[in-house]
């Protein structure tokens, strides 16, 4: 086979090779990460957030992509002459990795030789939230690691999934009892003192109206615990309304609401893409907190991917109590860290980095129990 290594530097470069990168997606080994590392998704938080120089990384057959690794180098915001390398989408993206064709997964450790190749580009490689089972961490396995090279892995958050069997009939059977009860006893009541709705959003004006909603109840929910929230920010906000419209124009977006006596009591932004579906976040008015509208929807939600024919509802990232509710199994993320030991600059980066994403690994936990 011979195939090449092709970097794309530039958006408009990149942006010529969407059909290409849309095949590769929708013949990868990707699962949950599928959202996270579509064109949509990268190319709009881009647009947002990028900052410093793309890298996108491919292993090319002609105009086939075979392996791929959606990159970009900034300074640290720690050490400002140290250059870091992460994935597009950091921080917002729930799952990253490399996208790898299948059959193809050998060619994927081109990838990180052509790293090893060329490390006066990078003094710190940090790669965040890995599902267990990320192509990047079996790619590197399978690498010739230069003596130089150090690497290290930090365990991440918990994600809760419900997984659907054929044979297993409703994931409502496995979910608890205690939940079970809520659920039919909060519907009893809102069927009996409200007009009740249950809706899905169709259209981009709906999307837009919705979007704005349930980003608001966000907000109002995370300032009720003393917190703001990163939908505070107005930019966060922006993205994710593009990002949904893009993502509805794919048949992606699952954007739901229930409304009460026609006000929106609560919304959940989700996906749907091939046989995965999950939630992203919601929201939900704390006027309505005591029909526990937010699992009432929620299990409406999860019936409409079952009824769609999903292998697994994924809760993402996240150990909060109430998930295990619902039945679920859990798997946890990583976060890859690789540095130049001949380098002190870029191990004492690598450290803080580290650091940094062990003490806010520690405070998310803190706040979920």
């Amino acid at each position: 086979m011979s195939f090449k290594i092709k970097v794309f530097t530039e958006l408009d470069q990149w942006s010529r090779w969407q059909k290409e990168w849309d095949d590769l997606l929708a013949n990868s080994t990707a699962f949950e990460a599928r959202i996270f590392l579509s064109h949509e998704w990268l190319t709009t938080w881009w647009k947002f957030f990028g900052q410093g120089k793309l890298m996108v990384i491919a292993v090319t057959e002609g105009k086939n992509l075979l392996a791929a690794a959606p990159l970009f180098s900034s300074i640290s915001p720690f050490l400002p002459f140290v250059r870091i390398v992460r994935f597009i989408g950091s921080g917002s993206a729930d799952y990253n990795d490399f996208l790898t064709r299948k059959g193809f997964q050998e060619l994927t450790k081109h990838i990180w030789q052509w790293l090893f190749d060329n490390r006066s580009f990078w003094d710190v490689i940090a790669l965040y939230e890995l599902p267990t089972d990320s192509q990047a961490i079996l790619a590197l396995k399978k690498s010739h690691l230069p003596n130089e090279i150090r690497v290290s892995v930090l365990a991440g958050e918990i994600c809760h999934r419900i997984s659907f069997d054929n044979h297993s009939g409703s994931w409502r059977e496995r979910a608890s009892k205690s939940l079970r009860e809520q659920i039919k006893r909060r519907e009893r009541q809102i069927l009996r003192n409200f007009k009740v709705q249950f809706s899905l959003a169709q259209n981009t004006e709906e999307v837009e109206r919705i979007m704005q909603q349930l980003l608001a109840l966000h907000r109002l929910r995370w300032g009720q615990v003393g917190q703001t929230g990163v939908f505070i920010f107005p930019k966060v906000k922006r993205f994710h309304i593009e990002l949904a419209k893009r993502l509805l124009m794919r048949g992606w977006l699952r954007l739901h609401w229930l409304s009460l006596d026609d006000f929106v009591a609560a919304a959940y932004y989700a996906f749907k893409c091939g046989d995965y579906s999950g939630f992203y976040t919601c929201g939900f008015n704390p006027q309505f907190a005591k029909y526990s509208v937010g699992k009432v929807l929620l299990a409406k939600v999860v019936d409409e991917a079952q009824r769609e024919g999903a292998k697994i509802f994924d809760f993402m990232r996240g150990n909060e109590t109430y998930k295990a509710q619902f039945g679920t199994v859990t798997q946890q993320n990583f976060h890859l860290f690789l540095w130049q030991a001949d380098k002190p600059i870029s191990s004492l980066a690598a450290n803080l980095h580290k650091f940094f994403t062990w003490s806010l690994l520690r405070l998310k936990k803190l706040a979920q129990r």
